[in-house]
């Protein structure tokens, strides 16, 4: 055990202002550290949040793509999509375009009904 002369000396350096200014500025340290950790943390969680939701974005992307590849290697879908791009149509069929009512009218009203029509537009 310690005897009262020792006690005293421990005492006055716990209490003394030099060892309390240590002990402030270590526990200051040691709360900034822990606040730039924390920091760290929740900027990390953000990013982990917004690059969850890109996967999952590019995880669906990759679906629909792997069901477009899957429809385009068949026969009937690389029919379609020609005949989508191209309007083009197998022996026998006809293309028919279907125009809406306003290009109609329009061009019904560029040609006037007394002038009369040139040959060669006749043949054309």
């Amino acid at each position: 055990m310690f005897d009262f002369h020792q006690k005293r000396k421990l005492r006055s350096v716990f209490q003394s202002r030099f060892t309390q200014v240590i002990l402030l500025v270590l526990s200051l340290l040691i709360f900034w550290s822990a606040y730039d950790r924390y920091l760290v943390a929740k900027e990390m969680s953000e990013k982990r949040l917004a690059l969850e939701g890109e996967m999952a974005e590019l995880e669906e992307r990759q679906i629909n793509l792997d069901k477009e590849v899957k429809y385009l290697s068949s026969d009937r879908g690389v029919e379609a999509e020609m005949r989508r791009q191209f309007d083009i149509a197998r022996e026998g069929e006809q293309v028919v375009i279907i125009m809406d009512d306003d290009q109609a009218t329009l061009t019904a009203t560029t040609t006037p009904n007394n002038e009369e029509v040139r040959p060669w537009y006749k043949f054309w």
